[in-house]
């Protein structure tokens, strides 16, 4: 069946029920599947936390994770310590004074400073109130970008339903955050660049993250929204420094340094062996831990990254100097920032979320091409099994659906759209 361009946003936006265009994706059908995934997710987090190895132990002591490392820096940073975060033997105390002497994992604290203007004020809680604090605001922030760009409920469900959701809320990480800056700065920059900038200084606190941005706005010719990350960035600089001083930004390169040596060490068995000698390579949801799990080595590992880097490079620019729809441009970038790094985790991943809204966003306006509906579940399903697996195939989720993007933004103006 054959209908011209923009014949299913006319159903969608008439809110007729009686069309067959939407299929598997029908609002009803998503929503029903979101929330009981959802509902399914709540309540094995109860289960964990009543057992006593999620949030608190038996014992009523905070159970070690990510968000603790995150805690106990910024309380360093709120007693006007913060350089002592960029001292490994200091942080490993510092933690173990919270979750028990030898409990803690995390001795390296690698982030910019300007991370501290936000985890300070979080410190100000208790720790098992700024956990849920911290995962309430970000999941909210991110669903409220992803709405925003779709405009439809069935988008909150999604984002509920999303194993990276679960990887977010168990670990207390900063997935939601970076999806919420990356998805707020695009969903800005088509009418207000200023705005964009804004949210794209702010996703410094994690610069990785910002790689083919800058790729983008030069091929669009965004200036203003150049100018104003730029002037963005270096004002959290500024304050950072009045907040906590110098001393942190003067550590902060060593241990970053620290960090890359651990994480993208030539040793595939150097990653975290204090508490796993076989290495974890596959917790690394990029192309250089894909090679290095499946033992590869490291000149390879890099090689495959550099590929990935520099095609997802030249795929941005290409496409943001097209006349492609902005939502197809946007999705086009969201989806290549996430192959583009080099050092990315599960809950990383969360940001996928913004690339699929803005996917969604022109088939709610032009329609589905043949096969997409049935290819976008597989890739849902891929996402599901890929918590299950020892290696890290999050990247090539990430590349399909930065093909299935692609697709629509290189067919040519005027051909119709074939629903599926």
């Amino acid at each position: 069946m054959n209908e011209a361009p923009g014949a299913l946003g006319s159903y969608v936006l008439s809110g007729r029920r009686d069309t067959p265009t939407l299929g598997i994706f029908a609002a009803w059908r998503l929503q029903a599947y979101g929330y009981t995934l959802a509902a399914l997710y709540g309540a094995i987090f109860f289960y964990m936390y009543k057992v006593g190895i999620w949030l608190l132990d038996s014992n009523g002591v905070p159970s070690y994770n990510n968000f603790t490392n995150m805690w106990i820096a910024g309380t360093q940073a709120l007693h006007g310590d913060a350089a002592s975060a960029y001292n490994p033997a200091e942080h490993i105390k510092a933690q173990d004074t919270l979750v028990g002497t030898g409990h803690a994992r995390f001795s390296l604290w690698p982030y910019p400073p300007t991370y501290f203007l936000i985890l300070a004020p979080l410190a100000t809680l208790p720790y098992v109130a700024a956990f849920l604090t911290w995962g309430l605001l970000t999941l909210l922030g991110c669903i409220v970008v992803v709405y925003l760009v779709v405009r439809r409920r069935p988008a909150v469900a999604l984002v509920l339903a999303s194993p990276f959701t679960v990887w977010n809320v168990l670990a207390g990480q900063s997935g939601f955050l970076t999806a919420s800056l990356l998805g707020a700065s695009l969903l800005a920059l088509e009418r207000r660049p200023v705005l964009a900038g804004v949210f794209i200084g702010c996703l410094t606190y994690k610069p990785q993250w910002g790689i083919l941005i800058p790729v983008a706005l030069v091929a669009a010719k965004q200036w203003r929204a150049f100018a104003s990350a730029v002037a963005t960035t270096a004002l959290l600089v500024g304050v950072s420094i009045i907040a906590f001083g110098t001393a942190p930004w003067e550590a902060f390169p060593r241990e970053l340094v620290a960090q890359a040596g651990i994480n993208l060490s030539v040793d595939p068995d150097i990653l975290n062996h204090r508490f796993d000698p076989r290495g974890q390579w596959q917790y690394h949801q990029t192309m250089f831990g894909l090679i290095r799990a499946l033992h590869g080595g490291a000149s390879l590992g890099w090689v495959a990254q550099g590929i990935a880097t520099i095609g997802a490079a030249a795929i941005v620019y290409l496409v943001w100097r097209s006349p492609a729809r902005y939502a197809l441009k946007a999705a086009t970038l969201s989806a290549a920032a996430l192959i583009a790094t080099p050092y990315a985790f599960g809950y990383d991943m969360a940001a996928i979320a913004i690339p699929v809204a803005f996917l969604a966003k022109d088939q709610i306006e032009r329609g589905f091409l043949r096969g997409e509906q049935a290819l976008l579940l597989l890739l849902f399903g891929a996402t599901m099994l890929c918590n299950l697996e020892p290696l890290p195939f999050e990247p090539v989720v990430v590349i399909a659906l930065l093909c299935i993007v692609l697709r629509r933004a290189l067919r040519p103006r005027g051909q119709s759209i074939a629903f599926a």
